[in-house]
């Protein structure tokens, strides 16, 4: 199975192009066929790295128009993130006016019930309705050691997700066999490292990358990451199931003439997350857990340290350096990328 990396430092749109070009993605597609592009927003405030930046979106979905019918932007929101706000804070709403393109906040919409490998739980009916093309942003992430392709569909679980976390290796494998993607083109212009998803360190990575196999490119992008792809559990659990890694071929579109070669560093629990684990306890093979009487409260105060750490630590700040350092900045402010 090909993993396709290229290199955005021409331009992202260029970029895109080209990684796309190299697959039938018009075949996957029927001509005039209404398509569902998964974005990730998985945090209200502007973090580079943290969720898919919407150059890499504006490229796919400039594409996709000239062949598809209607093109929905999708995500769910969280028990801690609005997911239409999330799309403002990202001037991903700029990106859904020009290209007219429609928001679909999955936390709005009706849900459907399936059954996989013996679990219960909803996805997004419009992910039943229609082809789905998967764009996440690269990162590493404390629960599952790192979040491109695989993770990223958790995203699709129904509301009460963050009660499927005692077992997310396992919700992750059953949501990408519920949920097959036709191509997966992963956001590594800014990724994130250290402690991922949201208050990571973001780091200019300057790629894209895409591959038809969620697993296969999970497990290729560790190795690009400086991780091993088998402390990957999402990996080992999928493969077999909704992709391999066997047979991996890694292909460098020009002018990129090597694959990227980082050093990511790996996450750790934050003090939200560590509360967390303390009141949920171990993985477990018995019923989903369900919200405690304490649940609000939590919520309240895991909300409040966010919004405090996000300014006392110094992200906000960073987060407008970074605005007006990256070739891509303009586009956090609603501007498209210059040609």
């Amino acid at each position: 199975m090909k993993v396709m990396y290229t290199s955005t430092q021409s331009g992202v749109d260029s970029a895109v192009g080209r990684l796309m070009d190299t697959i039938s993605w018009r075949e996957m597609i029927g001509r005039g066929e209404n398509v569902l592009v998964k974005v990730n927003l998985t945090w209200d405030y502007l973090r580079p790295g943290v969720n898919t930046s919407p150059w890499v979106v504006e490229a796919v979905c400039r594409r996709l128009k000239e062949h598809a019918g209607k093109v929905y932007i999708g995500e769910s929101s969280q028990i801690l993130v609005d997911a239409s706000r999330a799309l403002r804070v990202q001037r991903m709403d700029a990106v859904v006016e020009r290209q007219g393109l429609i928001w679909h906040n999955f936390s709005e919409h009706p849900w459907k019930k399936v059954t996989v490998n013996g679990l219960t739980f909803g996805i997004p009916e419009i992910c039943t309705e229609m082809p789905v093309v998967s764009i996440p942003v690269v990162k590493t992430h404390y629960r599952s050691v790192i979040s491109v392709a695989m993770k990223h569909l958790y995203g699709c679980l129904n509301d009460g997700r963050h009660n499927y976390h005692y077992r997310l290796p396992d919700y992750t494998v059953a949501v990408n066999k519920a949920i097959p993607v036709k191509f997966i083109l992963a956001d590594g212009t800014v990724s994130l490292e250290g402690n991922g998803p949201k208050p990571g360190i973001p780091k200019r990575t300057d790629f894209v990358a895409l591959s038809t196999d969620p697993v296969a490119m999970d497990y290729s992008i560790s190795r690009m990451m400086g991780i091993n792809p088998e402390s990957v559990e999402t990996v080992r659990m999928g493969n077999g199931q909704v992709g391999s890694y066997d047979n991996i071929e890694d292909v460098c579109i020009p002018p990129l003439e090597s694959v990227p070669s980082f050093h990511y560093k790996p996450a750790e629990p934050n003090f939200v997350a560590k509360v967390e684990k303390k009141i949920r306890g171990k993985r477990k093979q018995g019923a989903v857990q369900k919200d405690g009487p304490f649940i609000g409260i939590m919520k309240t105060g895991a909300k409040h340290w966010y919004n405090l750490s996000y300014s006392l630590f110094g992200q906000k700040k960073e987060a407008e350096k970074w605005k007006k350092s990256l070739p891509y900045g303009p586009q956090w402010l609603g501007e498209p990328e210059e040609k």
